[in-house]
C-alpha cells in the first residue's frame, strides 16, 4: 500500500482511552429491579445511568429490567443518543413484588458473550432491594464474576418497611465478596464510590500511559461505495516523536460489530521513526441484514486495540470515525432522480432537504442550503425551489475528492410552502407544470418541462400532528393525489426524540396505519436542531435510507416508463400489421357477403398506457382484489400470514441483464403464480406469464402452486426477499 495521501483526507482517528487488561471500565451492564419495593427510585437511576454515559462517553452499555418478567431494553451496540428513549422504558410496578434476579443475570451472562472477546473488560451493576424470586444461585455470580468481570451492588428499599442497611446486607448476601454500596441521591457520587474501586477494599486499579503509536486511516479509494460493501481501509503506523522503534510482533486489532468483521495488523520486523508501515484492510460487510436492522446496525466508528510485544499488560484502545459520504454508492442512477417534499408548515421538511444534502458535505460542520421555519408561524418557504445536487456542488469554491465520485448521482429536490387550501393538486408537480420559482400567492399551471417534473414525492409529519384531524386530513388527501398518477409516497416522521419508544410505537399503530402509505415506505428520522453544528452519522444513516429509498423508486418510474415507450412502439408495428391484414379480410369478406368489425379498446399508441406503477400495485395484498380465475383453487391459509416485503429483478434474455427491479408488498400465504400475475399486469398485461418463471437469488425455480412463505427457512424470522422474474428459455 502506498503511504502517499496526499490526494486523500483521512478519517478522524482518536486513540483516547489507555487501560490494564484488569480494568477496562468501557462496558456496562445494568440490571434494574422493577417491583414495587424499588418505585421510589425511578428518577434516581434514571439519573445514575446517564451520569454513568456523561462521565465514560465512550462506554457500552446494556439495560435489563427485571420485575415479573425480564427484557433487555437497551442493547450494546446501540447508538448513545437513543439512550434517553431507552430509558422511558424503565416501568416500575406499584403492587407487584416479583425480582426475577437468577433470570436477569442468566441474560446478562448470555449477552456479555454472546458480544465481545475475552479481553474486554466489563462492569455488571445490580441495582435491587436484595430481594430474589427466582433461583439465584452463587453459579451465575461465579459465571458473571471472571477475571473480565466485575460485579457492584446498588441496594434501595421502601424505608417504611425495611432500613437501608439491611437491603445492602441483603444484596450482599445474593452477591457475595462484591462491592454493595447503597443508592443515595447523589448518583454521581455513587459512581465516583463505585467507579474508583474496582476491589472491596477501595483500592486504584486504573493508572495512565503514553500510547507510542501513531496511527492514520484512509478511505483505500476516493470513490464512495454502496452501504453493502466491503470496508477497506489503507491504516498507515507509525512510531510517534518520543518513541524510536515498534517491536515486531505488535498488534492492531480492528473489532468486529454488527455491520463488519473485525482485521487485526501484526508486525513482523520493528517499527523504527521515520519508516511508516502501511496496509490495506478489508472489514467484510456481514450479509444476510435486514434492511431496517442493516441501517441501524450502521457503526458511527471503527473500534481498534493496539497490542505492544513488548507491553503486554496495557491494551490501547482507538477510534475511527466513518464519513457517510464515503457511503452513498446505493445513491447512483443514470436517471434524474427529482424528488418533491410536501408538508405542514414548521413540520421539518426544510430540515429534512438540508438532513439529504449535508450527506454530500465531507466535512463534519453542517451547512444549511435550505431555510427552515424554526417558529412553527409565517411561511419561510413562498416559492418553488429546485436545487439539483450537481447545482450546489459547482456553487462550491473547493471540491474535495470523494465529491468527484458523485458524478454519478443525479438527484434534484424540490422544496414549496407548507400545505395552504388553495394548493393545486400534486399531480401537477408531478407533471413538471409547476416551474422553479413559482410563487405561492401566483401558483400558475405551465406548459410541462421535464426539467420540474418529481418523480417522488416524501411526504413529512411531524409525530405531534397525528392527534390532530386537520393536518391529517390534508395529508391524507396530498398523499391521494400522488398515488392518482401512480407514484408511490413516502412518509418521514420528524420528531420523534419528544416522545417515549412505546408512545411512537402506539401512534405508528394506530394513527400512521390509518394513512395509504406502505409501512416498508414509512420512516422515522431524529431531526438536526439550531444548536446541532456538526454531523451526526446516527442521524445521517436516517436520512440515506430515506433517500435511497427514494431513488430506487425513481428508478423504478423512469425504467417502467421506457418499457412502456418500447412495449407502445412494439405495439405500433403489430397494429400496421394488423391493419394491413385487416384490409385484407374486410375485402375478403366484403367478397363473401360478411361485414367485419374491428376488436374494441385495441391499444394503438403507447400514450394510452400507463407511464408508471398503478396505485394497487403498491398496495398491501389484503387491500387488493383477487383476479384468481375460478379454475384457481386459491390455497389454504393454514398458517398466520405476514407481510414480506419483495424485491424482484426482471430478467428477459439468457445473458442474466437486469432490465428492471421492482420493490412491491407481499403476503407470506399469496402462491407464486398470483405473485406472477400481479408483476407481469404491471409490466405488460400482453405478456405471455407461461413464458415466465419466478425463482430465487440461487437460480431454484419456485413451483407455482406453492406460497411464497416456502422460499424462507422456515427457521428464518424475515421480512424480505429478493426473487427473479426471468423469461424462459427455448429449447429448440
Amino acid at each position: 500500500m502506498s503511504t502517499e495521501n496526499t490526494q486523500r483526507h483521512a478519517l478522524k482517528t482518536e486513540i483516547k482511552t489507555v487501560f490494564s487488561s484488569d480494568s477496562d471500565i468501557n462496558y456496562f451492564s445494568i440490571l434494574i429491579e422493577t417491583s414495587s419495593r424499588m418505585a421510589s427510585y425511578n428518577v434516581i437511576i434514571k439519573t445514575f445511568i446517564s451520569q454513568i454515559q456523561k462521565t465514560n462517553r465512550d462506554c457500552q452499555i446494556q439495560i435489563i429490567t427485571y420485575g415479573d418478567t425480564v427484557n433487555t431494553i437497551f442493547e450494546f451496540d446501540s447508538e448513545p443518543i437513543t439512550l434517553k428513549d431507552a430509558l422511558k422504558e424503565i416501568k416500575f410496578s406499584k403492587d407487584d413484588e416479583e425480582a426475577k434476579l437468577g433470570e436477569a443475570m442468566k441474560m446478562c451472562f448470555d449477552n456479555i458473550e454472546s458480544n465481545w472477546s475475552s479481553n474486554l473488560m466489563s462492569k455488571i451493576i445490580v441495582i435491587s432491594s436484595g430481594q430474589s424470586t427466582d433461583d439465584s444461585s452463587d453459579n451465575l455470580v461465579d459465571l458473571l464474576n471472571l477475571d473480565n468481570n466485575v460485579i457492584y451492588g446498588l441496594a434501595g428499599t421502601n424505608s417504611a418497611t425495611k432500613p437501608i442497611d439491611e437491603a445492602v446486607k441483603d444484596l450482599e448476601s445474593l452477591l457475595p465478596d462484591q462491592k454493595v454500596i447503597p443508592l443515595g441521591k447523589n448518583p454521581s457520587q455513587d459512581i465516583k464510590l463505585l467507579m474508583n474501586s474496582g476491589s472491596a477494599n477501595g483500592a486504584s486499579e486504573e493508572h495512565s500511559i503514553n500510547c507510542p503509536v501513531n496511527i492514520e486511516v484512509y478511505p483505500h479509494s476516493n470513490e464512495t461505495k454502496s452501504i453493502k460493501d466491503d470496508l477497506l481501509l489503507d491504516v498507515v503506523i507509525k512510531p510517534d516523536g518520543n518513541t524510536t522503534l515498534i517491536p515486531a510482533g505488535s498488534k492492531i486489532k480492528f473489532l468486529s460489530n454488527k455491520y463488519y468483521s473485525g482485521y487485526t495488523i501484526q508486525l513482523k520486523d520493528n517499527l523504527v521513526f521515520g519508516e511508516p508501515y502501511g496496509e490495506t484492510i478489508r472489514l467484510e460487510f456481514k450479509k444476510g441484514q435486514m434492511e431496517k436492522t442493516q441501517f441501524e446496525h450502521f457503526p458511527s466508528k471503527i473500534t481498534f486495540h493496539i497490542e505492544l510485544a513488548n507491553d503486554r499488560d496495557n491494551i490501547h484502545e482507538g477510534h475511527v470515525f466513518l464519513n457517510i459520504t464515503y457511503f452513498l454508492g446505493d445513491l447512483k442512477s443514470k436517471y434524474k432522480c427529482c424528488i418533491g417534499v410536501e408538508g405542514e408548515i414548521g413540520n421539518g421538511k426544510s430540515t429534512c432537504l438540508n438532513g439529504f444534502v449535508n450527506l454530500f458535505n465531507p466535512v463534519n460542520e453542517l451547512e444549511e442550503y435550505f431555510v427552515a421555519n424554526r417558529s412553527f408561524g409565517s411561511h419561510v418557504t413562498t416559492s418553488v425551489n429546485n436545487t439539483s445536487l450537481k447545482e450546489i456542488l459547482t456553487s462550491k469554491h473547493y471540491i474535495y475528492p470523494v465529491q468527484e465520485s458523485f458524478h454519478d448521482i443525479n438527484i434534484a429536490w424540490s422544496d414549496a410552502w407548507g400545505f395552504v387550501e388553495t394548493d393545486v393538486s400534486l399531480k401537477h408537480k408531478a407533471e413538471g407544470r409547476i416551474h422553479h420559482g413559482t410563487k405561492k400567492d401566483e401558483c400558475v399551471l405551465l406548459q410541462p418541462d421535464d426539467r420540474y417534473r418529481i418523480d417522488c414525492f416524501i411526504f413529512v409529519v411531524s409525530i405531534r400532528n397525528f392527534t390532530d384531524s386537520g393536518p391529517m386530513q390534508r395529508i391524507e388527501k396530498k398523499i391521494k393525489e400522488v398515488i392518482s398518477v401512480g407514484i408511490t409516497p413516502l412518509l418521514v416522521i420528524t420528531f420523534t426524540d419528544q416522545l417515549s419508544k412505546n408512545h411512537i410505537q402506539d401512534i405508528m399503530k394506530n394513527k400512521v396505519a390509518e394513512l395509504p402509505v406502505q409501512e416498508c415506505n414509512t420512516f422515522t428520522v431524529s431531526n438536526y436542531t439550531e444548536k446541532d453544528t456538526h454531523k451526526d452519522i446516527a442521524k445521517d444513516i436516517q436520512y440515506l435510507r430515506v433517500l435511497i429509498k427514494a431513488v430506487q423508486l425513481c428508478k423504478t418510474k423512469n425504467e417502467k416508463e421506457l418499457m412502456n415507450k418500447a412495449k407502445g412502439i412494439s405495439n405500433l408495428s403489430i397494429n400496421d400489421n394488423n391493419n394491413n391484414n385487416n384490409n385484407n379480410n374486410i375485402n375478403n369478406n366484403n367478397n363473401n357477403g360478411f361485414n367485419q368489425t374491428p376488436a374494441k379498446n385495441q391499444s394503438s399508441s403507447f400514450y394510452e398506457s400507463s407511464s408508471s406503477p398503478s396505485p394497487n400495485f403498491f398496495k398491501s395484498p389484503s387491500q387488493q382484489t383477487s383476479t384468481q380465475s375460478p379454475s384457481s383453487p386459491s390455497p389454504v391459509n393454514d398458517e398466520p400470514s405476514r407481510i414480506i416485503n419483495v424485491t424482484i429483478d426482471v430478467i428477459p434474455d439468457s445473458n442474466g441483464t437486469v432490465l428492471t427491479s421492482f420493490e412491491i408488498e407481499s403476503s407470506s400465504n399469496e402462491s407464486i403464480s398470483e405473485l406472477k400475475r400481479r408483476l407481469i399486469n404491471e409490466i405488460n398485461p400482453d405478456m405471455n406469464a407461461n413464458d415466465w418463471s419466478i425463482s430465487k437469488e440461487t437460480g431454484t425455480i419456485l413451483f407455482e402452486s406453492a406460497k411464497l412463505s416456502s422460499a424462507i427457512k422456515s427457521s428464518d424470522n424475515v421480512d424480505s426477499i429478493k426473487l427473479i422474474l426471468k423469461k424462459k428459455q427455448s429449447l429448440f
